[in-house]
């Protein structure tokens, strides 16, 4: 009897040396910041109630040692090689912002040499792009004053002004700039942009049509479009423009949770399960916060629905409905949802309703 007890102490004993030497290595990993060495504590200790809190060391120092390069090529490597660490968003929102910043020092170096309206346009929507409104402002100005008809000019000078809550004065600038130049695809894309703005869903989608008479594969042109169609409720185009924009664009993400929002509306959840779940491997910008939220909810709520396939979904050939040449044959038509709550997004990103009774948080 004497001996179990001595033996069972000891058994402990053995046991609390190893936590604590699993804890004091833990602990000297951690404090090196060195990559290896928290991935040797990890993989030396599976068991260790320690483990998550290396792996979330483990990311935290990864972007570190990315962040700490001041150029672009270790933060692009660190997207391409860690997409789902939960830092990824910042690093790309970084890598942006260089980039930015790259592209408006090369403006400002040729405008030193040239002053063109091009140049300055080109330069004052970078700034309008920051939400640095005042200094777009000034560049359109100086831009008009060397070419009065320069539409461009106008278009940018118009979501400025919009922005600012002037609406008589951007009505104003997007009619002149659309006068001026009603063909030039450019325009019109503003303009598209500035009627989705102000709920303008018809007049926007005339517009962006425009730009695609003139540039069919125009990837932007189709994704803005099938957000305004998903917006209004009219899902089979949305998800003709999402199903072309990843045709043209296969790494487009947005297009990915878009097309998870328009197939749960259709009630195909097997479909909108495989392109929200893609969305939510792919890497992501501070932007994507909101969406990414509103994919995971949606996510859980479909796999509680049980997520169904539908026949014909997201392998099918979809017919364009936006176009009235004969097309293959579409395939099976979805359930139309009847007795259930639509899945969608209102214009400002909501998810509207939702594929169970509960409705997604914001």
């Amino acid at each position: 009897m004497r001996y179990r007890w001595r033996l069972g102490i000891g058994f402990i004993l053995v046991l609390a040396m190893g936590c604590a030497s699993a804890d004091r290595q833990y602990r000297k990993a951690v404090e090196s910041r060195d990559e290896n060495k928290i991935r040797k504590f990890i993989h030396g200790h599976p068991e260790s109630p320690l483990i998550m809190d290396a792996v979330a060391v483990l990311d935290t120092v990864k972007y570190e040692t990315a962040i700490a390069d001041t150029g672009m090529a270790s933060l692009q490597a660190f997207l391409n090689r860690y997409p789902t660490n939960p830092l990824a968003p910042q690093a790309s929102q970084e890598l942006a912002r260089r980039m930015r910043e790259e592209e408006m020092r090369q403006l400002r170096l040729r405008l030193g040499e040239a002053e063109e309206p091009d140049l300055l346009v080109a330069l004052a929507d970078k700034h309008s792009e920051r939400g640095e409104y005042d200094a777009a402002d000034s560049l359109y100005h100086e831009a008009l004053l060397l070419e009065p008809n320069n539409s461009s000019a106008h278009t940018g000078l118009g979501l400025v002004y919009l922005e600012r809550g002037q609406t008589t004065e951007a009505d104003e600038e997007i009619d002149l700039a659309l006068s001026l130049t009603p063909e030039d695809p450019r325009v019109q894309f503003a303009a598209g942009e500035y009627y989705r703005r102000i709920g303008r869903p018809d007049l926007a989608i005339n517009a962006f049509q425009k730009v695609l008479n003139s540039d069919i594969n125009n990837v932007e042109a189709h994704l803005r479009l099938g957000i305004i169609y998903l917006d209004a409720g009219r899902n089979k185009n949305a998800v003709w423009e999402f199903r072309r924009v990843c045709e043209l664009d296969a790494d487009n993400v947005p297009a990915l949770y878009y097309l998870g929002v328009a197939y749960a509306d259709q009630g195909d959840g097997s479909a909108a399960l495989r392109y929200l779940e893609r969305y939510l491997r792919a890497p992501h910008t501070a932007e994507d916060v909101d969406n990414i939220d509103k994919a995971r909810i949606l996510v859980e709520q479909l796999k509680g629905d049980g997520a169904g396939h539908v026949e014909g979904g997201a392998g099918a050939v979809i017919a364009d409905p936006n176009n009235p040449k004969p097309q293959p044959k579409p395939a099976a038509k979805p359930p139309s949802g009847r007795g259930r709550r639509p899945v969608g997004i209102d214009r400002h990103g909501r998810i509207l309703g939702g594929v169970s009774a509960r409705r997604s948080k914001g």
